[in-house]
């Protein structure tokens, strides 16, 4: 690994990745893309202000760029559904494109465990070899799924190409505020009558020197990723120190349907409450076993390390 490009490097991940490679002595430079410039510029940083659909495989063969991370992905649920997947998998496919016009070496993708759906499960955790379920009507999920598929396409067209999928949990820690995972803390938190899953995350930490690893070694490998345990819902509630009103289904999907369809809420269509239902529990077993990675933190103390940097914002 020598030359980096990282595609949306300005945002959450992105942002804490480029500061990790950046103290990675092999990493001689590291082009980054996005529509806005990052809050940090390490010396290594080259920075493009480029829409992921405008084409860039000039920017990767001009920087000899070597191994790619593709971080572009609209991330909240959107009525713009047009929009998101010219984003999503327009923008894969722009990514893609780049990948071969520079043939680049190593790919690293930032999937999601909602790949395999949310559905009442008699066999947990899943493994990788678990059917891919994207959750109809469910934008993030099913747009995460298809860009995998293309993604493993353009592997089996080139053979030489060494590719990473990371199916990750919700990811959050200190720097979340504008992360998806923190969207569930909101004032008044909802609880479905009936429902208290277990729920996995992974601290904003080990993911990132996940990714540093695997990008060192340039290990390709599809790898389920989840902090240690699992937490109850009703857990994470309590360690918010949220209130929470708790709702039968058949009063609480029709009226996240209205008001979503008003626009009267953006934070989820009524599909989304399949994931308060049933979130997917994943296994890591895959993970420790090839790649030899620990976590050092919990999905309790992943919650616990955001909510208290959450309350010293304040």
């Amino acid at each position: 690994m020598k030359n980096v490009a990282i595609t949306g490097v300005s945002g959450y991940i992105g942002g804490r990745l480029l500061s990790r490679l950046a103290k990675i002595e092999s990493v001689k430079g590291i082009v980054g893309l996005d529509v806005k410039p990052p809050a940090e510029k390490p010396a290594k940083l080259k920075f493009y202000c480029r829409d992921i659909l405008r084409p860039f495989g000039d920017i990767f063969v001009d920087n000899q760029v070597d191994t790619a991370v593709h971080l572009v992905f609209v991330m909240k649920p959107t009525h713009h559904h047009s929009h998101a997947r010219r984003v999503d998998i327009g923008g894969m496919v722009s990514f893609l494109q780049a990948c071969e016009q520079a043939r680049v070496k190593h790919i690293l993708y930032l999937s999601s465990h909602t790949v395999y759906g949310a559905y009442p499960r008699k066999v947990e955790p899943l493994t990788e070899g678990s059917p891919l379920r994207p959750l109809p009507g469910f934008q993030y999920s099913l747009h995460k799924a298809e860009a995998e598929h293309l993604l493993k396409d353009f592997a089996a067209r080139h053979g030489d190409v060494r590719l990473a999928i990371l199916r990750s949990c919700p990811v959050i820690g200190p720097n979340a505020a504008d992360s998806v995972a923190a969207v569930m803390f909101q004032p008044v938190m909802l609880r479905l009558a009936g429902y208290d899953p277990l729920m996995q995350f992974v601290h904003e930490d080990d993911l990132i020197e996940l990714m540093a690893i695997l990008l060192h070694r340039q290990q390709g490998g599809i790898f389920n990723v989840a902090g240690e345990g699992e937490v109850r819902y009703s857990d994470v509630i309590a360690l918010a120190g949220r209130k929470a009103i708790t709702l039968p289904g058949w009063l609480l999907r029709p009226l996240m349907g209205l008001s979503w369809t008003l626009r009267l809420q953006k934070e989820s269509p009524p599909s989304g409450l399949e994931f308060i239902k049933y979130p997917p529990l994943v296994s890591t077993e895959k993970l420790k076993r090839e790649v030899g990675f620990q976590f050092r933190h919990s999905s309790r103390e992943a919650v616990a390390s955001f909510l208290s940097a959450s309350v010293l914002s304040r």
